[in-house]
C-alpha cells in the first residue's frame, strides 16, 4: 500500500503520482485512477489537472466522456467517483488514489476497490480531510503504527510554507477553531459540527 496524505495541494500530487505510475508501470496495458465522494466531484476537481499534466506527453488521447487519459504506452489515467461504486466493479488497478475517503461508504474499498488491485498487486493512496473519528481516522492510525507497509504523511498548512503567515490567520480569524483544525491543520481531536459521538 502506499501512503496516506493529508492537506496541502494533495489534489496536484495525487494526480502527479497516477499519471508517473501509468507512464513508468512496466504491466501491459496499465490502470492508475483517482475516486472521489462524487463523480462531479471529480470532474471538478482533478480533470483540468490531469488534461494539464498529461498534454505535454506526446500521443496523449483524452476522453471527456470518460474522464480518461490514454497515454502512448498503453497507460490510462482516470476519474471515478465513489457514489457509483459498481462502475469500478471488474475493473483492475495497478494504483488508485482516494481522495477525501471520510467522505466515502467504506464499503467501496474493501468490497469493490481493494479487489480491483489483487490481480496486480496494486496500491492505494487515501488522502483527505479529517472528519472526525470515522474509517479515514482508522487507516491513519494503522499507518501511523507502521502496520502492513503503510505510511503517513499528514502535510499541516502551517508546516509547509504553501500558505503566507497571513493567510493562515485571515483563515483563522474567519472561521471557528474547530474548523480550522480539521482544515488546515489536519486535526481528527476537532469537533465535528452536527457530530456527538456515545
Amino acid at each position: 500500500m502506499s501512503p496516506t496524505v493529508e492537506g496541502a495541494g494533495k489534489t496536484v500530487a495525487a494526480v502527479n503520482e497516477i499519471i508517473r505510475g501509468a507512464l513508468t508501470c512496466d504491466r501491459p496495458d496499465p490502470r492508475f485512477g483517482y475516486v472521489a465522494p462524487y463523480l462531479s466531484q471529480a470532474k471538478a476537481i482533478a480533470w483540468d489537472y490531469v488534461k494539464r499534466y498529461c498534454a505535454p506527453i506526446p500521443g496523449v488521447k483524452f476522453n471527456e466522456a470518460e474522464l480518461r487519459a490514454d497515454l502512448p504506452n498503453g497507460g490510462r489515467v482516470r476519474l471515478f467517483g465513489a457514489d457509483n461504486a459498481d462502475a469500478l466493479r471488474g475493473l483492475y488497478f495497478d494504483g488508485i488514489i482516494l481522495d477525501e475517503f471520510g467522505d466515502m461508504d467504506p464499503k467501496v474499498w474493501t468490497e469493490v476497490i481493494r479487489p480491483a488491485l489483487s490481480d496486480r498487486n496494486g496500491w492505494a493512496a487515501f488522502a483527505g480531510t479529517p472528519r472526525g473519528k470515522n474509517t479515514f481516522y482508522d487507516l491513519r492510525q494503522r499507518a501511523k503504527r507502521g502496520s502492513e507497509g503503510r505510511e503517513l504523511r499528514t502535510l499541516k498548512a502551517s508546516d509547509t510554507g504553501i500558505l503566507s503567515e497571513a493567510e493562515l490567520a485571515d483563515a483563522r480569524a474567519g472561521m471557528d477553531d474547530a474548523a480550522y483544525e480539521r482544515e488546515y491543520e489536519c486535526s481528527f481531536d476537532a469537533a465535528v459540527e452536527g457530530a456527538y459521538y456515545a
